[in-house]
């Protein structure tokens, strides 16, 4: 009898073993097949001395507050698709290195304050841009692919709002087989466009106001 609740023993763990063995590779096999991959869609491009000297001097009496950028919880680090106009998809194994609201914050700071020449404004009181990230996404068109950029901006000061709008930009992805790469590239073309064409806006914005102000200023 003892010998027989012995080879039990020996035959429960044996199988036990088994099970988490067993277990085990089937998670490791799992987690071996999502490859995750990252991608940033930023270039970041050297303005000459030229460029940023003609900018700040045009701008430099023009200054803003880049306020809140943000975006909603289907905006995260996985990269969105969208097959319909309402039906978006987000790629398992293809990120973003940061948020999307994040790529568009840092864009938006280089194209208003070092390609524009603005001065970036830190009193509350000064005009502030907000904006939110509606759209980040590929595009899988039927007839290709694109991909698009939207964004809600919102101009104010302490008087109320100088601007309101919602952006959209899309620019097609290049080939007949476009890789993911080849989307990324189109995206860093859409998020240069979006945020070159929301700092223009805020350009002509302030420097509509520019005259009024230093009237109402003069003694």
């Amino acid at each position: 009898m003892k010998h027989l609740d012995s080879l039990t023993k020996v035959a429960v763990l044996c199988m036990a073993g088994l099970a988490f063995a067993s277990s085990d590779c089937a998670l490791t096999s799992k987690a071996d097949l999502v490859d995750i991959r990252y991608f940033s869609p930023e270039r970041v491009k050297p303005h000459s001395d030229v460029a940023v000297s003609a900018a700040a001097k045009s701008d430099r009496n023009l200054e803003v507050r880049l306020g809140r950028v943000s975006s909603g919880p289907n905006l995260r680090e996985r990269i969105a698709y969208r097959d319909t106009a309402y039906e978006l998809g987000y790629y398992e194994e293809l990120r973003w290195t940061e948020r999307p609201e994040t790529f568009v914050r840092r864009e938006l700071g280089r194209s208003l304050f070092e390609a524009h020449g603005m001065r970036r404004a830190l009193d509350r009181a000064a005009p502030t841009l907000d904006v939110e990230v509606i759209a980040f996404d590929e595009i899988r068109l039927k007839t290709g692919r694109a991909v698009q950029v939207q964004m809600k901006v919102i101009l104010y000061d302490d008087a109320g709002v100088v601007f309101e709008d919602t952006m959209t930009i899309e620019r097609p992805v290049v080939g007949a087989l476009p890789k993911i790469e080849d989307v990324v590239a189109a995206m860093a073309t859409a998020l240069d466009a979006a945020t070159e064409q929301v700092s223009l806006k805020v350009q002509t914005a302030l420097a509509a106001r520019r005259p009024s102000t230093q009237t109402a200023s003069s003694p």
